[in-house]
């Protein structure tokens, strides 16, 4: 399911933006509940569960880049079961998504992009767990539930990928003209250095030959 990948630039920012910014959240969090509660050791504690979560999502990313698909799923779980309310649980389900997408299982990877957009409040992540989902349920012929997945107002850096993939639904129902002008919005709303012109070119002129 090669299409899956196509956000995982999306995806890596995201990880880089928890790995700059995720410890002054933390920070922040800590600070205002030692003020509101003034418990003793709530900043340890806090900052001890912080470290495990991250220790587990190491390994998971390690093992994710040796293949070594049985760890990431152990070391997934693992972070989900004691970090559920973590952004590093956010992350370990999209991992999950991704290896069951990749063997097949497209109905869990459906569940677990469905958990990250119903548990998680940041825009960011709810809008990779809506485009990969969208990818899911056209992969498993879910054309109008696809289409429903991406009916929401979107406008910024997530734009192109919306009206790629709405192109791509318009192809498998055979509305070319509906697939022409959504594939052209995504062109026009995707900057050159970021390589993907080729590939939204590529489809246009694919849709001169159907």
């Amino acid at each position: 399911m090669s299409e899956y990948k196509t956000d995982e630039e999306q995806a890596e920012a995201l990880k880089k933006w928890w790995k700059e910014n995720g410890k002054f959240i933390i920070a922040g969090i800590v600070v205002g509940l030692s003020a509101i509660f003034g418990l003793r050791g709530y900043n340890n504690h806090v900052a001890q569960e912080a470290e495990a979560a991250s220790m587990l999502y190491e390994q998971m990313l390690v093992a994710s880049r040796a293949n070594d698909s049985e760890n990431v799923g152990v070391y997934a779980n693992r972070i989900i079961e004691g970090y559920e309310s973590s952004s590093y649980a956010t992350f370990a389900k999209l991992m999950l998504a991704k290896l069951a997408a990749e063997t097949g299982d497209l109905d869990l990877a459906e569940t677990h992009l469905r958990w990250v957009m119903e548990n998680n409040s940041q825009a960011e992540f709810k809008h990779v767990a809506r485009l990969r989902l969208a990818r899911v349920l056209i992969a498993a012929d879910k054309l109008d539930m696809a289409e429903k997945t991406l009916n929401i107002i979107t406008q910024g850096d997530f734009f192109a990928r919306y009206e790629e993939l709405r192109g791509d639904i318009f192809v498998k129902q055979e509305k070319i003209a509906e697939a022409r002008q959504a594939y052209q919005k995504a062109l026009a709303n995707t900057a050159a250095a970021e390589g993907e012109q080729s590939i939204l070119q590529m489809k246009l002129d694919d849709l001169g030959r159907i």
